[in-house]
C-alpha cells in the first residue's frame, strides 16, 4: 500500500540554480583574482594603478563631456528663445504703432587707431518710424540685458546711437513687453552746457561788482563767448 501525504514536494527551479551557478562562480573568479593578486608583487602594483588612474580619466573625460553638452544645449536654447522673441518683437512694435523701416541691417562704423583708420560692423535689431521720426530699437531678454544699467548693453546702445542718424533709442524689454527711450547727452551738448555754466558766472560776477569799466570788459567777454557758442 501506498501511503499518501500532504506534504508539499520541494522543487528546484532551473533559473534559480542557474542564478545560483552564476553568482557562485562569480563570486570564485572574484576570490581566485583577489587570492592570486600579490601586493608585494611591483607588478601587480602597477597594473592596479594603471586601472585606478584609466578609470579616473574616463569618469572626468565622461562628467566634462556631460557638462559641455548641456552648457552648449542651454545656449542653444537661449538663442532660439531670443531669436523667438526678436521676431514677436515685430508685432509688438506695430501694435505700438511704429512702422517697421529694417530688421538687422548693417552699419559701418569708421574709428581711428593711432591714426590708422579701423571699421567694425554694428547691426541694430529694428529701425522704426513713428510721426515722421526715426528710431532704433534693440530687443533684450533675460535677467541683466534687459536694462540700460547693464554695461553691456548700454554701451552697446551707445554706439547705435552715435553710428545710426536717429530721433531716439530704444531699449525693447520682452520679458516685461516694455519700450525704454534711451538718451545719451553729445558732445556737443556736454560743451554747450559747460558754456552756458561760464556765461552765468560772468554775468552774476558783473552784476555784483559796481565799477562799470570792469562791467563793460565782462560784457565784451560774454558777448565773445556766444558769438564763439553759436559759431561752434
Amino acid at each position: 500500500m501506498i501511503a499518501i501525504t500532504n506534504q508539499p514536494i520541494e522543487t528546484i527551479s532551473i533559473s534559480h540554480f542557474f542564478c545560483d551557478s552564476v553568482i557562485t562562480f562569480d563570486n570564485m573568479l572574484k576570490i581566485d583574482i583577489l587570492s592570486s593578486f600579490d601586493y608585494t608583487n611591483q607588478n601587480h602594483v602597477v597594473f592596479l594603478l594603471l586601472a585606478a588612474i584609466i578609470t579616473v580619466l574616463i569618469f572626468l573625460i565622461s562628467r566634462y563631456k556631460l557638462r559641455e553638452y548641456y552648457k552648449l544645449r542651454q545656449v542653444k536654447k537661449r538663442f532660439e528663445r531670443g531669436n523667438k522673441l526678436e521676431l514677436q518683437a515685430k508685432k509688438f512694435l506695430k501694435s505700438k504703432g511704429y512702422t517697421i523701416v529694417d530688421y538687422q541691417s548693417s552699419y559701418e562704423h569708421r574709428y581711428k587707431v593711432n591714426g590708422e583708420l579701423q571699421t567694425a560692423e554694428i547691426q541694430p535689431d529694428y529701425i522704426v518710424k513713428k510721426n515722421g521720426k526715426k528710431y532704433i530699437v534693440e530687443v533684450k531678454s533675460g535677467n541683466t540685458a534687459i536694462n540700460a544699467s547693464n554695461r553691456n548693453t548700454r554701451r552697446q546702445l551707445l554706439e547705435y546711437d552715435y553710428v545710426v542718424e536717429n530721433d531716439g533709442v530704444f531699449l525693447l524689454d520682452m520679458e516685461n513687453r516694455t519700450l525704454k527711450l534711451i538718451q545719451f547727452k553729445s558732445k556737443a551738448e556736454r560743451r554747450s552746457n559747460k558754456q552756458l555754466k561760464t556765461v552765468i558766472v560772468i554775468a552774476l560776477i558783473a552784476i555784483a561788482i559796481p565799477y562799470w569799466q570792469v562791467k563793460v570788459v565782462l560784457s565784451l567777454l560774454l558777448i565773445m563767448l556766444l558769438f564763439f557758442k553759436s559759431k561752434y
